[in-house]
């Protein structure tokens, strides 16, 4: 049942649910105004940094369930006031659950939405403040790489340290190595048409593993294929996952071997990732 629920997801993976990505979110070029959203289960706080009609700052707190399938979350702009400073006397605020109206969000990725408030609406992005690169940055890094092929599971765990490659097309890609085997490649890149990161590692030994995701910094999640060295993956994949282990800058301390990546291969490679990217 496990397995059947996964093919259903993936079937349809370009409109699967999804949590958005935790952490700083920005209205566009909009200076002063950001927004802080984390999700536990299905419980989601908003914390809005915005100005007031007079031009002052002010802060606002949103909390509520949000809908995974209909991608929405819906609350009201509360506050309170009157509370106390940091190095004063603790004096108790007083709070208003509706100060600023109503609001929703709804999101058209795990990086992008739009912010609906009394009088307008604005669109809003994830804040990438440490990863260079753009999203192809969020590879940096280590990361396991799995899919789940009728109950056996297969693993890669790859170490992208910062390296990069330009394709013929213009693409820049992350480049690593699965970690402590020498005689690997792995190319990742992100495909802002698609919205979606692909990964493709050659293990050397003949074979190479394709995945397809979506996801953020910390987590991807879609489809996976093993299939012989050069042969570009087709149809539905197996339900396939992947999950942060290091950071670029952690992959200084022990646990991260870094192996020379087989750069011989990486325009092969990179026509591969090409020609699955056209199939989509």
């Amino acid at each position: 049942m496990r397995n059947v629920l996964f093919v259903l997801l993936l079937a349809t993976h370009s409109a699967f649910a999804f949590l958005p990505a935790p952490g700083l979110w920005q209205t566009g070029t909009i200076d002063g105004q950001g927004f802080n959203i984390e999700t536990q289960n299905n419980i989601m706080i908003v914390t809005s940094y915005v100005f007031d009609a007079t031009g002052k700052p002010i802060w606002y707190l949103s909390a509520g369930a949000y809908d995974e399938n209909a991608r929405t979350f819906t609350a009201t702009f509360a506050n309170a006031t009157g509370g106390s400073c940091l190095a004063c006397a603790y004096k108790a605020p007083v709070k208003n659950g509706n100060a600023g109206g109503d609001m929703k969000i709804i999101f058209a990725s795990r990086e992008s939405g739009t912010l609906f408030f009394q009088g307008g609406s604005r669109p809003i992005t994830h804040l990438n403040f440490g990863y260079a690169g753009g999203n192809t940055g969020y590879f940096y890094g280590e990361w396991q790489f799995s899919f789940n092929v009728h109950g056996l599971v297969s693993s890669q765990w790859v170490v992208f340290p910062g390296t990069t490659y330009t394709g013929s097309d213009g693409t820049v890609y992350a480049v690593g190595n699965e970690d402590s085997r020498s005689g690997t490649i792995a190319l990742a890149s992100y495909v802002p048409s698609l919205d979606e990161y692909l990964i493709l590692i050659d293990d050397g030994t003949g074979y190479q593993f394709t995945y397809e995701f979506k996801g953020d910094p910390l987590r991807m999640i879609g489809q996976g294929w093993i299939e012989p060295t050069g042969v570009i993956p087709t149809g539905t994949g197996s339900a396939a996952a992947g999950n942060r282990i290091l950071t670029q800058s952690e992959l200084a301390n022990p646990g991260a071997a870094l192996a020379e990546p087989d750069t011989a291969h990486l325009s092969s490679i990179e026509l591969l990732i090409r020609d699955r990217t056209r199939d989509q």
